[in-house]
Formats: structure tokens, sequence, C-alpha cells
């Protein structure tokens, strides 16, 4: 990731200069002028038409957030077409102009495009609104404008739904399930994440520990078959070959680009082989089972029957406390979300039968008080996209919150919070959980018993 392709200004400038050229390229056919042949000539006038529509959309609802928004340079948008021009943002520059790209180790991707211009009284560069369309930044903008345009097109036209599976995989009464939520960017500290999973898995393999990693969902920023490939796959804690069992639910930013490599390229990968090709998955032990939800195929909703397939489960296993895991958040302290969720989710939870829920797309570490019906619910969602602190430690927490990890990271000047994970270790009915940080500190533990 790239500190600029992050920003929200930038995008914004960037998507606006992307809308003007490919409307001038537009007009141009309509005079029937001669166009420069390249990559646009192959596309279809409406194919790129309804592009252009979509980034208008896009800026006129963002306008008022731009020059605001204490997190606006670490933005990353759920608005399709903004997530596809910072993946071929990011395409282009490492393609073009890789030799432009410097370390920022106390900036939130890490990495950022060097600039030669003024710089703020911290010493931070200021960020022009329109550095974006600086020749030096992007030589061939066709290139970038067609592969908008292309990506936009797979995002319409989705892969076919995986389907629910019939049987649970079985795990061991004992079994260690750990849970890491949007860490698919590919950033050194995402990496560092890793591993400390790793640590915790090679523990537990020195102690006869039956364990399984799950991802939680997203791969920023769209699902594309070089960021699963880069930022994803690459790093996976797991190792081929060994025993260690690896799932991944389907996140909106895998959804990005009509979620193709999210089955193609993730769930084809040899390690994530017990999932069998769905996005939609169960473990089952003697005395649990941990439901793996799809919220994302449609944007946050359970898509295919799940609402059925879930009854079914918990009907076929009477006798166990049941934990869903999903990306989407159920409720939230800090946005407005949940609604449709919980309207294909409500007569499921009346049933009294969900004892756990764990989610992410919060980039945020939570612990939340008994709700709806629920009596334990956690946001592991701090894995590997950086968030900017709206609190600090010590402060009050929101309403119906019991623990909020709020740990600085590093010594820079913006208070990023610090990413981390969560390992679940079952003792029959007991469910004991460790949350732990990108440094290996435990932060907090929580014990789950009905």
């Amino acid at each position: 990731m790239i500190a600029q392709i992050l920003n929200q200004d930038f995008l914004l400038a960037a998507a606006e200069h992307s809308r003007l050229q490919l409307k001038d390229h537009l007009q141009r056919l309509e005079r029937r002028e001669a166009v420069e042949a390249g990559p646009l000539s192959n596309l279809k006038a409406e194919e790129i038409g309804e592009v252009v529509d979509e980034l208008d959309q896009a800026i006129r609802e963002h306008e008022d957030d731009a020059e605001g928004g204490i997190d606006a340079s670490a933005w990353m948008p759920r608005t399709p077409i903004l997530a596809i021009l910072q993946t071929e943002l990011t395409r282009v520059v490492a393609e073009q102009h890789a030799e432009m790209i410097e370390s920022d180790p106390d900036g939130p991707a890490q990495e950022r495009l060097a600039d030669d211009g003024e710089k703020d009284s911290d010493g931070r560069r200021a960020l022009g609104r329109y550095e974006v369309t600086r020749p030096k930044i992007l030589s061939d903008p066709h290139w970038l404008f067609a592969g908008v345009v292309i990506a936009w097109h797979k995002f319409k036209e989705k892969a076919p739904f995986g389907g629910l599976p019939e049987q649970a995989v079985s795990i061991a009464p004992n079994a260690r399930i750990l849970l890491v939520g949007d860490w698919g960017s590919g950033l050194p500290r995402a990496q560092a994440v890793a591993r400390e999973i790793r640590k915790v898995l090679d523990a537990g393999i020195s102690d006869g520990i039956e364990q399984h990693v799950v991802h939680l969902g997203d791969v920023y920023y769209t699902g594309a078959k070089h960021e699963y490939e880069q930022s994803f796959l690459r790093h996976w804690p797991v190792s081929e070959g060994e025993d260690v069992g690896s799932y991944t639910l389907c996140g909106n930013h895998d959804m990005y680009r009509g979620g193709h490599h999210y089955y193609k390229t993730a769930l084809a990968d040899p390690r994530f082989a017990r999932q069998a090709g769905k996005s939609v998955f169960a473990l089952r032990s003697p005395a649990w089972q941990l439901l793996g939800l799809d919220t994302a195929y449609v944007d946050q909703r359970l898509h295919g029957g799940q609402s059925a397939w879930i009854g079914a489960m918990l009907a076929a296993a009477p006798d166990t406390r049941t934990a869903l895991l999903s990306h989407h958040q159920l409720f939230s302290a800090h946005e407005d979300a949940g609604e449709k969720l919980r309207g294909d989710i409500q007569e499921v939870l009346a049933g009294g039968r969900i004892d756990s829920w764990f989610w992410a797309h919060e980039h945020r570490c939570i612990v939340y008080e008994p709700r709806d019906e629920l009596p334990f619910a956690s946001c592991v969602g701090h894995g590997g996209i950086p968030e900017y602190l709206v609190a600090r430690e010590g402060q009050p927490y929101p309403p119906g919150v019991r623990y909020e990890y709020r740990a600085k990271h590093g010594n820079g000047i913006e208070p990023w919070g610090t990413f981390g994970f969560a390992v679940l270790d079952l003792d029959g009915p007991t469910m004991r959980i460790r949350y732990i940080d990108e440094n290996g500190g435990l932060p907090h533990h929580e014990e789950v018993i009905r």
C-alpha cells in the first residue's frame, strides 16, 4: 500500500481526473474524431460511459468528506468504483514508477511516493489536492483508465455463489482456532501479525494441539488476483502440507471484482482445501460448532439460504454451543450498521442457541456486553488496516462496550491503532479467548461459558 493512494483527497482527485479524461474520450468518439490507439480502443463506449457515471456519483457522494475527517490519510472507501481505482493506481505505480516508492515507517501505509513538494510545520509532506495528475506519477494514464473500466465490469459480473456445505468439518474437543480480520493488506505490520500467529501455531504444534486459522475477510483493495497472491497467500502463516486448517471468509473488498479470485485464487490454494471451495463452512467439536458465514456476496446479507442452513446446523447438533463467524458486524458502537443482517438472522437469534459471534469489517478490536439474545460478541477486524484512534487508553468506552483495544502503534505523531488477532482455545464447553497484538503482547482475555 502507498500513502497517497490511501489518502482521501488524493483518491477523490484521481477519481475526478479519471472521470474527466474518460468523458473527454467519449466526446471525441461521439464527434467521430480520431483517437489514439491504445487500451481504451478495445472497450465499448457504453462500458466507458457507465464508469464515468459511477465515478461522478462516487465523487458527489463523498464531496462533503473532502478536506475533513481525522482518518482521511487511511481511507478505505466502501464504494466499489473507488476501491477499484485504488487497485489500479497501485498497479500502475508498481509497474511504471517503482523507483518513486520510498519508505515511510511512521505513516499508515509505511510506504509513499517520493515528493519534493512543500512540507508542513511538523516536517510532513503537504499533499496537494491534484498531485495525482502530475505526469511523473501517471506517464500513460490510459492504462489506468482501461484497467478501471475492465475491473468495474468484473465487479458487476459476479462469480457464482459457492453454495452451502452439507456437513461440518470435525475438530477436536480441545481445538485451537485463531481469528484474524481485515488482514489482507500486505503491509509490513500485517506481516508482523502473521509472524505472531506463526509463533502461536508453533507452540500449539509442540503441545500437540489441533489448530485452525480463520481469516474473517477482506483482501485489499478489491480481491484482484495479484492482491491475493502478493498480499494474502504469500504471507499466510500456515505452510503448505502441514496439518493446520485454513479458512477465509468473503468480505466486501473480496467482492469488488465480483469475487472471481476469492474463489479461483484464494480458495484454490491447497492450504484452504478443507473449505471445499465454498464461502460458507462449519467446524464442529463435541461441545462447540463454529459456523463461517458469507455476508458479502450480497452486501451485509445472508445470501443463498444461509439462514435456513444455520437452523439446520443447529438442529443437527442440539447439544453443542454455537459461535458464528462473519465479515460484517451485527451491530457496532462506532457505525450505523447491521440492520439488514439483523433482519436475516433475527429468527435464529430469537431461538437462544447462538452463544457467541466474531466479526471484522471495522478495523478495531472490541468486546461487547450481551445484547440482542447474544451473550458474547467481539469485533476482530484489527489485523492489517491502519485505523486512527478516536479515543485513548483510559477514556470511557462507548455504551455497550466491555473492552476496546486502544494501544497506539509506534512513536509517530499520528495515533494509529495497534494490529492484532484472537486465539480461541476450546476446553469442552468452555471457550477461552486471548487477544494478541502485532508485537506479541497479550492485552486482554475472555472466557465464554454458557
